[in-house]
């Protein structure tokens, strides 16, 4: 049943790759993105752009090389203009020429300085990035790359978490333990969170304030190579919280502590002020109400988020939009998301099915 699954799923998306493929010959999305989408702003988002292959393959961590493809699309086909001037101009006026589109980089990892920097410079393009502030200038990094290298470099054979037991004996399963472990421990408050982690890495056989390798993909930036992206003119820097905590999960005062010390530490590296806010994991259920009155009284502009869509005039500016770029996203794919085609299909999908959800009820 699982192997029938899994051949499901593949078709799927062999279909889906072609359906992609065959719009982008037509280029129906550029068309509509300078028509319908003419007003729109879109934001897209990446973590780490890496060398080489990781042991552990992680959505967040896109090839160097497709990263610089990417770019040379943008380039072509879109206006791309930082987050923060975007917000100040009346994009509502602009009729022609190319859509706007802004790049931002979540965490903060040393590897946006090596490998995707020089890229920006390279094409002249401006970005964001927003700091996971605890890690800055320090040998540790956030809590699923501190899992990932402890499971890509274990010599356990397997380990038992409360009432599970992971075998590790083959590259697959050590993917599969680490992908599960990360989604279940995503759920906690990051108190726990971090403790288990620990945990976890304890018993994979390694120090957890060990720190990584100075190679490692996983390190964070330091304030030396902040400051001279921040003096190129083309990186502006934001605040992602100070421990990479989901603030829903936070009481009103942690999250205080969390907003605060990250703002406050990110004005103190860049030497400029912090207006800019990305909201750890992003998702809907992932801040509140109460977040937005913290962020807002503590002078921040715009909250960005991971939920898809178009961003207009009238956008809330808490509640900003994002296409979140993941390492295994074809051209094809990426073309279909950064001119809003997937949203739309989507969109048109979700829509169908409320419809035929209340034409239900109505029978009954």
């Amino acid at each position: 049943m699982e192997n029938t699954d899994k051949r499901t799923t593949l078709l799927s998306r062999e279909a889906k790759e072609r359906i992609y493929q065959g719009i982008a010959i037509t280029r129906l999305p550029q068309f509509l993105n300078r028509t319908l989408f003419r007003k729109a702003h879109t934001v897209i988002t990446y973590h780490g752009v890496r060398n080489t292959d990781l042991a552990i393959p992680d959505d967040c961590f896109i090839a160097r090389s497709r990263f610089i493809s990417q770019m040379l699309y943008i380039k072509r086909h879109f206006t791309v203009v930082p987050l923060s001037q975007a917000l100040a101009m009346a994009v509502s006026r602009r009729r022609t020429g190319p859509p706007f589109l802004s790049i931002t980089f979540d965490d903060g990892f040393q590897n946006v300085y090596d490998n995707a920097f020089p890229v920006l410079k390279d094409l002249g393009l401006p970005a964001t990035v927003f700091l996971v502030t605890s890690l800055t200038d320090t040998d540790g990094t956030i809590w699923y790359c501190a899992l990932n290298h402890a499971f890509a470099e274990t010599k356990q054979r397997s380990i038992a978490w409360r009432d599970r037991r992971f075998d590790l004996t083959n590259p697959e399963n050590r993917v599969r333990a680490c992908r599960t472990l990360q989604e279940m421990l995503k759920e906690m408050p990051h108190d726990a969170l971090v403790l288990e982690a620990e945990g976890i890495i304890s018993s994979l056989g390694f120090d957890p304030g060990g720190g990584l390798p100075e190679n490692s993909p996983f390190r964070i930036l330091n304030s030396r190579d902040i400051q001279e992206m921040r003096k190129s003119g083309l990186i502006d820097f934001g605040a992602h919280t100070h421990t990479h905590s989901i603030l829903s999960l936070l009481t009103e005062e942690a999250q205080e502590r969390e907003i605060r010390s990250s703002i406050d530490r990110v004005c103190e590296v860049t030497g400029r002020p912090c207006t800019l806010f990305s909201y750890p994991n992003g998702e809907a259920g992932d801040f509140g109400e109460n977040t937005r009155d913290l962020l807002i009284r503590n002078n921040i502009e715009c909250s960005v988020t991971m939920m898809r869509g178009p961003n207009y005039p009238d956008t809330d500016r808490f509640c900003y939009r994002r296409y979140g770029i993941e390492s295994a996203m074809s051209d094809h794919r990426f073309m279909m998301n950064v001119h809003h085609m997937v949203w739309v299909k989507r969109s048109i999908s979700r829509t169908n099915r409320q419809c035929l959800r209340q034409g239900s009820e109505q029978i009954h």
